[in-house]
């Protein structure tokens, strides 16, 4: 059992080395994005920072603040700024707004407030307890010297569970969906994808109903690029018609 998760998590942690060139037709100047209707997707600019001593880098916890946010929001400074590792250089309107003229759509959303009423599994639990929205995908592009990387969002994180009463670590297997709720309910968090259902950001992990029960998860450091280095942010809905 031990060998077949080591052999899963090796090819989950696969990241795709590329050319010279962006796999991409074009990428963002800092301050900017870009929506590219052809390729069905939203990329983002933004520069990695160190959150360390903050929820879940490099430890295992529970956490609400997304890994990847914005540094501007609801017209100032985000709240959770200081919390991400990938910090992106437009407000979180803009990101919501870019999503939508791609034609993502948010179905549940909430405000912080009111997502705290529904929280927690429970016999009475209905489908109006969870965060929706269509699913998207999300993954984090750079460059080192002649090569690009792109990895999955998730490879950076792992997850862990208990197994007949024993801590296991697993692969991050978050279910990612557009629900809308910082931008809708003004937040002011920044927050772009949330590692639980948390009405607090604009995407969210919504396995379980909003809130709790919370994943226990550790953002790998050593897994991310430089602090300092300028990263992409690539953002792909699957969009219902």
């Amino acid at each position: 059992m031990r060998l077949a998760m080591l052999s899963l998590l090796s090819l989950l942690a696969l990241e795709v080395v590329l050319a010279a060139d962006p796999p991409v037709p074009a990428l963002p100047q800092p301050g900017n994005l870009i929506i590219d209707h052809t390729r069905g997707e939203v990329i983002l600019s933004a520069k990695v920072q160190y959150p360390r001593g903050k929820p879940c880098i490099d430890e295992y916890g529970e956490r609400v603040q997304a890994f990847v946010g914005c540094a501007q929001a609801a017209g100032g400074e985000a709240k959770m700024a200081e919390y991400f590792v990938f910090l992106v250089d437009v407000p979180t309107e803009r990101v919501y707004e870019a999503l939508l003229r791609l034609g993502c759509k948010p179905r549940v959303h909430y405000s912080i407030q009111e997502g705290r009423k529904r929280s927690g599994l429970k016999p009475t639990t209905t489908p109006d307890d969870y965060l929706q929205g269509d699913p998207v995908q999300l993954s984090i592009l750079w460059r080192e010297g002649e090569k690009w990387i792109e990895k999955p969002y998730q490879d950076f994180v792992t997850e862990r569970v208990l197994v007949e009463g024993q801590p296991t670590e697993k692969p991050w297997t978050p279910h990612f969906v557009f629900h809308g709720s910082g931008v809708i309910h003004k937040s002011g968090t920044g927050c772009i994808a949330c590692p639980c259902d948390c009405a607090g950001g604009i995407i969210a992990d919504n396995r379980y109903p909003v809130y709790d029960p919370k994943p226990l998860v550790k953002f790998d450091l050593s897994k991310a690029p430089k602090e300092g280095t300028q990263v992409y942010v690539r953002i792909r809905p699957l969009i219902s018609r």
